[in-house]
């Protein structure tokens, strides 16, 4: 894609909500100052960013900024739950025009059959045939994640903003970490079930069946740093002032 094609597709995306969360009526915190040798995690809606250390600020806010972005983009285009697949491949199609390399994009249903089954846990049976060794690292950095989050209302809000009780939730818990050229790589998943389970939430969902079936969605992608930093200046002008309401970047976490 020619660099005119990516900043025209930046034009066209839809601009992030308007609208305030109940949460956002607080004075605003200033951001933890990250430790880069330490695993921190972002909230968006619908999502948890995990980044495993080593992976310093700069390359988080691009991560979640691309993520943000096209999550909107992708609800607003096909908010419907039954048109998750469509959803999936606008989003990861988009991600492509920003310069995410994705070699593979599908989504398959699949059954995990456990009981006492939690959100970070079906993340990471999605995630560990592409993580290999250091889906152990993930565990622990995922459950961190997800109850550092639950017990933060502003966190529990941004999360749960495009989440309805008592219907098919869609989430994503994604590991991020460099390469040895310093390129961030991210597992780029979608995951969806039936969270009727749970009357506060896929949050605090905790499977009671023998089984759970589940959507999902997951490919290994790295960002192409170079195509990223031409169109990063339009994207930041952009977005940069209002997407600060719909991300939470959490305290580094300790385990």
């Amino acid at each position: 894609m020619f660099l005119e094609e990516r900043l025209e597709f930046i034009d066209s995306l839809p601009s992030l909500p308007k609208e305030s969360l109940r949460t956002f009526m607080y004075e605003p915190a200033s951001a933890p100052l990250h430790d880069i040798n330490k695993p921190t995690a972002s909230v968006l809606p619908g999502t948890i960013d995990a980044y495993f250390p080593g992976v310093p600020q700069n390359v988080i806010d691009d991560v979640d900024l691309c993520k943000l972005i096209m999550q909107n983009a992708a609800s607003k285009k096909f908010p419907e739950d039954d048109r998750l697949f469509e959803w999936y491949k606008y989003y990861v199609d988009g991600l492509a025009n920003l310069g995410w390399v994705i070699q593979n994009k599908h989504m398959q249903e699949t059954t995990l059959r456990k009981i006492g089954l939690t959100m970070d846990m079906v993340a990471l049976e999605v995630a560990r045939g592409l993580i290999g060794k250091d889906a152990a690292l993930l565990a622990n950095i995922a459950k961190k994640a997800v109850e550092t989050v639950q017990s933060s209302q502003k966190s529990i809000e941004i999360f749960d903003k495009e989440h309805k009780l008592g219907k098919q939730a869609k989430f994503d818990i994604a590991p991020v970490w460099l390469d040895t050229a310093g390129s961030p790589n991210m597992i780029l998943n979608c995951i969806s079930l039936d969270a009727r389970e749970s009357t506060r939430g896929i949050l605090f969902w905790k499977s009671t069946k023998q089984s759970t079936s589940v959507k999902t969605g997951a490919v290994r992608t790295y960002l192409n740093l170079k195509t990223f930093s031409l169109i990063s200046d339009n994207l930041y002008a952009k977005y940069s002032a209002n997407s600060k309401k719909f991300i939470d970047q959490l305290p580094d976490l300790d385990f």
